[in-house]
């Protein structure tokens, strides 16, 4: 018996392969500008912002550290904080030190930036509906899923499903 040796990858991209990039690449600088132009349309507030928000209230004590917030959504602490600064300034956030690590600093909502997110959330809903769940059929969402979070870098997908723990938990019920 002789073994099968793989084929040497190629370094050239089949037509499929080329297409299904040119796709996302599309969707990459797309998507995210149209987001933000819809929310601030809607709310004042740019996709970034609403999604920390949004992040918060669903949190025991509606908090977050710093630090989950910029590891959950690929940012930088440099980017954080200026976006925090913001919602502070408009009486959304507060930011504390945190109790046993003086380094570390929460990122607490306020009763008025949980009226903001309650206020924003069926529009919030309608953006998501028509940019991504009214364009996907329900027998592809669950395989799409799947493959949005292989696409994460391994340290991002740990801290979305540590912050979707209870929403993982709902859809395998």
């Amino acid at each position: 018996m002789t073994a099968e040796v793989a084929p040497a990858p190629s370094t050239a991209l089949t037509a499929a392969e080329e297409l299904m990039w040119r796709r996302f690449s599309a969707v990459l600088s797309t998507v995210p500008a149209s987001l933000d132009e819809q929310l601030r349309a809607a709310t004042g507030l740019n996709h970034f912002q609403y999604t920390v928000l949004d992040a918060l209230s669903h949190q025991e004590g509606r908090r977050l550290q710093l630090a989950q917030i910029a590891r959950a959504h690929e940012s930088s602490l440099s980017r954080l904080s200026h976006s925090i600064t913001r919602l502070e300034n408009a009486g959304y956030v507060e930011r504390t030190t945190c109790d046993h690590d003086r380094r570390a600093n929460w990122a607490v909502l306020t009763d008025s930036g949980a009226d903001v997110v309650e206020r924003s959330r069926g529009e919030y809903t309608r953006i998501i509906r028509a940019t991504l769940l009214d364009r996907v059929p329900v027998e592809h969402r669950e395989a799409l899923t799947h493959v949005l979070t292989a696409l994460l870098p391994a340290e991002v997908a740990e801290q979305c499903s540590s912050l979707d723990a209870d929403l993982e938990a709902q859809v395998e019920a």
